[in-house]
């Protein structure tokens, strides 16, 4: 058992096991997904900037970012001599991520070894007894959580962890949700290299700023519901503007992605938002993501004042009935105004479709790609869906025999990770770049496409994308 003593110095890493988006809800491999940009590791950036609050200091290495190998990992435990490793993990990277923890054991047995993430909430124990070389796990939010443990707070006494004592594992009470997130400390940016995250049009630097937290909707895949809960927490549109206004004078970036499970949730808190930047003079361009029913011509005409570009929507899919079998609770007609309302109002769009839950068959499929064409949206993104153990998703798929109890795929997004009521994963395979295709090489796409980006540099960036996007969907 590793000793419960303050801590000085924390390293915390994301390990060099591939790029993914590591997020507790979307735990997403960049591999064959161009529109999907690399992100900063905001978990880990949100937790030194709790440790800081109390003294510790921390440092932050993201080796998939900077093509970082184990050699580095294991150069910086004895250089840095942490008396805490703290790991941002993927369930599909589990397996490979938790080697940093055994490593970092065999360097200096009494360091403290832990981890966060989504896979906790239900698989702790599992996790803890397959992987002895980890501490302890962090469950749910984690702000709170590591200042106590870092402090040297009996582990006894902290909600929110399961870990090992001798040959016991405990599991403490769940930790209550922050509720006043204006209170959490701004990520610690200054402890990357921020330049290595870009929008991937412009190819400028582009931070992510966290705005809220929780979404009240029930989709059987996602795991927004389990992570953040129901109830939708907005930090205060002055809250948010002071951290833009860091980014800016601090590091210059002023390109910027709004996380939340569902930035739109709330119109007077938007517009307010819109308001706080507008009247901060913040000179940004920002990106959002959006049901399509949660937004209105108003709410389109202040965001596009504000500075957003973008606006991402999980459509899902082209058929009504997997859209009431998934509980998506959305109206089908409402789909094709929403995107009509964007191109009005000078805000792109890019649209996300979902391929492979349990009653998915080929005529579902076509309903799909078809409707795709016709929203005829700026991009488009198809991804397999991944049944995360303790969702609905992962239930069906179970009761369906797609899917064995305690069975976790390690493959996911750009692949099939199992089969449906109706296809096999061979013959799902195919079925992603055949959509893509579709899409992306009609003739009208791409003249629209290039026309309405006149700028040389967004064009030569549109170019690279293009053919590294055509290269996939012909191979």
């Amino acid at each position: 058992m590793a000793l419960q003593r303050p801590w000085k110095k924390a390293l915390l890493v994301v390990p060099p096991t591939g790029k993914y988006i590591r997020e507790e809800r979307c735990q997403t491999p960049l591999d064959e997904l161009h529109t999907v940009a690399l992100r900063p590791p905001m978990d880990l950036l949100y937790i030194a900037g709790a440790l800081e609050q109390i003294g510790v200091q921390a440092k932050i290495v993201d080796y998939p970012a900077q093509e970082g190998a184990w050699e580095s990992f294991e150069n910086d435990v004895r250089g840095f001599q942490p008396d805490a490793l703290i790991l941002s993990i993927t369930t599909p990277t589990l397996e490979e991520d938790v080697k940093a923890a055994a490593k970092a054991k065999s360097i200096d047995p009494e360091i403290v070894t832990l981890s966060k993430g989504a896979h906790f909430l239900h698989l702790d124990r599992q996790a803890m007894r397959r992987h002895s070389q980890l501490d302890l796990v962090m469950r749910g939010e984690y702000e709170e959580t590591v200042k106590e443990l870092a402090s040297g707070k009996s582990w006894s006494d902290i909600p929110g962890i399961t870990y090992r004592e001798n040959t016991d594992i405990t599991r403490n009470e769940d930790r209550p949700f922050i509720q006043d997130i204006d209170a959490i400390a701004f990520p610690a940016r200054h402890l990357i290299d921020n330049d290595r995250y870009r929008r991937p049009d412009t190819g400028e630097p582009q931070a992510t700023i966290v705005t809220s937290r929780g979404c009240p909707y029930p989709c059987i895949y996602c795991l927004a519901r389990a992570v953040s809960g129901a109830a939708v927490r907005n930090r205060s549109p002055e809250n948010v503007a002071a951290e833009l206004k860091e980014c800016i004078e601090k590091h210059g970036i002023r390109d910027f992605l709004f996380r939340s499970d569902l930035f739109t949730a709330n119109k007077r808190w938007v517009l307010s938002l819109c308001k706080a930047i507008q009247d901060a003079r913040l000179d940004i361009q920002w990106s959002c993501n959006s049901r399509v029913d949660t937004l209105n011509e108003e709410m389109l005409a202040e965001m596009k004042k504000a500075g957003c570009w973008l606006i991402a929507f999980g459509v899902e899919h082209g058929d009504p009935v997997m859209l009431e079998l998934m509980r998506k609770q959305v109206k089908y007609e409402n789909i094709e105004p929403a995107i009509h309302m964007c191109r009005k109002a000078g805000i792109k769009s890019s649209v996300y479709f979902l391929i492979g839950l349990p009653w998915e068959s080929r005529q579902t499929f076509e309903k799909t790609k078809s409707f795709a064409r016709k929203l005829d949206p700026d991009f488009i993104e198809f991804f397999y869906t991944y049944p995360f153990y303790g969702t609905e998703y992962y239930e069906e798929a179970v009761k369906e025999q797609l899917l064995q109890e305690g069975e976790l795929p390690k493959i996911g997004y750009n692949q099939p990770a199992i089969p449906t009521k109706y296809l096999t994963i061979d013959e799902l395979k195919p079925l992603r770049k055949e959509a893509l295709r579709s899409f992306y090489l009609r003739p009208r796409y791409i003249i629209r496409t290039l026309a309405a980006n006149p700028s040389p540099k967004v064009l030569f960036n549109y170019f690279r994308y293009g053919i590294r996007q055509l290269w996939d969907l012909l191979t």
